[in-house]
């Protein structure tokens, strides 16, 4: 998620990064779930290129859903950020495959954050915050999104989930506290599936 003192970081700690490599089957999502976090108080250009989706275009829908990521991290609000990660017919199957509660999934974005914003306290200080900017997008193609969605309900075993359109951004952040900042680019994508967007991967941070 960040560099410098983040490499300190326990290896059997859990961050959000990582999380797919805690919760087994979400691969089929994409690349695993995987988020970046900011607070409210971002100020991010809409990204160019993208169609409109009903009374809400595609920029602003990848703008507000990566705000309430962050939001919800900062916020240590793990159900609204476990709800943001996947379609529910997806965590439907995913419980009752691996025997899990929603309170057993929800902890472990819990899990999660805490060591996230641990890490990030250990690298930047206390009151930790994070702005991001757009910096550039693009769409996934019409394959992607067939697999995609073929895959899907094939796991969960009907044909109820379809996958609209997937955007991969280019983000900028930076994570500033009491005593320094850092600064990463990560490459998340999004994905609409059933006019809902959900962040399907969160790239590689560099």
């Amino acid at each position: 998620m960040s560099k410098g003192k983040a490499s300190k970081a326990q290896p059997n700690k859990m961050r959000i990064g990582g999380i797919a490599a805690i919760i087994a089957a979400i691969a089929l999502l994409g690349g695993g779930i995987y988020f970046i976090v900011s607070d409210d108080s971002v100020n991010a250009p809409a990204p160019s290129g993208i169609v409109a989706v009903g009374e809400e275009d595609s920029a602003t829908a990848c703008q507000n859903l990566l705000s309430n990521y962050y939001s919800a991290i900062i916020g240590e609000d793990s159900t609204a950020l476990y709800q943001m990660m996947a379609p529910p017919e997806y965590w439907s199957y995913y419980q009752e495959t691996y025997d899990k509660t929603e309170a057993e999934v929800i902890a472990t974005y819990t899990d999660a954050i805490n060591n996230t914003l641990a890490t990030w306290e250990a690298d930047c200080g206390s009151n930790v915050k994070v702005s991001f900017q757009i910096k550039a997008s693009g769409t996934q193609s019409e394959e992607f999104l067939t697999e995609w969605s073929q895959t899907m309900n094939d796991a969960i075993g009907s044909e109820v989930l379809e996958a609209q359109e997937a955007i991969t951004l280019e983000v900028d952040q930076t994570i500033t506290g009491s005593s320094g900042s850092i600064e990463t680019t990560s490459k998340p994508t999004l994905i609409r599936v059933n006019d809902v967007w959900y962040i399907l991967d969160e790239g590689n941070v560099q």
